[in-house]
């Protein structure tokens, strides 16, 4: 696709002012998108493009979030190097060891929360760590990785973008080595999703594209937006909505958070907590 997209995608922007996101997830009972600010504001987006700040955590600069199934966010936070998990309330309490890079996190079949600790960008440095619900932390990386970034789980296989490699990669949480399976080229891969189709959908900080990846057909270019208009720097991404039928698209480099209709629907993103 060139820089106009197209009419089938419905393009759309949900919200504007936020303060360079670069994660965002889907809180179904709420109904409404969860975004964290460069300036550690936690953002709730209504359907109707609504935004309210409900927390600020103090020096904070975050990343990825994670719902729990009973609606606590789990958010990465990179400036304070630690996972917080804000309750009910909004208060934010640390949640395992603090990190040098924490990215994103995601909950596994185990009950365990998985964050990407990314390490360097030019030298593979990068870690996956397991947290459980009390909080010990374990380094499960298999090896060292190129920059950890965006998870996803499908069963009990993790799926690890390497943004630096550039590639996705995954593993078997129950063991086994972590290997490159989407080798990508000229790109910067930072967010994933899966749609219902088993799909897994992966997001391009650089250079503002979409692709979405299957075992039977491949790499395909779904969005090449190069001019940056419409749609920037697009880091995580979520499948949101009653139907899970629209992609939120967060932006680090801009103010809006956009959203489109692939002709697809996600998958239902796993929320556990402590026993499940």
């Amino acid at each position: 696709m060139n820089a106009t997209l197209g009419p089938e995608l419905d393009f759309r922007v949900l919200a504007s002012g936020l303060d360079h996101v670069e994660g965002v997830c889907w809180d179904p009972v709420r109904e409404c998108v969860w975004a964290g600010g460069e300036a550690g504001q936690i953002y709730r987006i209504g359907l109707d493009g609504t935004v309210s700040v409900e927390t600020t955590i103090e020096g904070g600069a975050l990343n990825g979030l994670a719902l729990s199934r009973d609606g606590e966010l789990f958010v990465c936070d990179t400036a304070n190097h630690q996972v917080w998990r804000l309750d009910a309330a909004m208060r934010a309490h640390a949640f395992g060891e603090p990190m040098g890079f924490p990215n994103y996190p995601a909950f596994g079949p185990d009950g365990r929360l998985y964050v990407s600790d990314s390490g360097s960008f030019f030298e593979p440095t990068g870690r996956i760590l397991a947290i459980e619900s009390d909080g010990t932390t374990h380094d499960v990386s298999p090896r060292p990785v190129g920059f950890a970034n965006g998870l996803a789980f499908t069963g009990s296989t993790l799926w690890v973008v390497e943004s630096s490699t550039p590639g996705v990669s995954a593993m078997d949480i129950n063991g086994g080595p972590l290997e490159l399976l989407i080798p990508m080229s000229r790109c910067v891969p930072d967010g994933l999703a899966l749609d219902a189709e088993g799909g897994l959908l992966i997001s391009c900080y650089q250079p503002n594209q979409l692709w979405r990846w299957s075992e039977d057909s491949g790499l395909e270019l779904l969005i090449d937006e190069w001019s940056g208009e419409q749609i920037l720097s697009p880091t995580n991404v979520a499948f949101y909505g009653e139907h899970l039928d629209r992609l939120v698209l967060a932006s680090l480099c801009g103010h809006d958070v956009t959203t489109v209709r692939l002709g697809r629907a996600g998958a239902p993103v796993q929320h556990l907590v402590e026993g499940a």
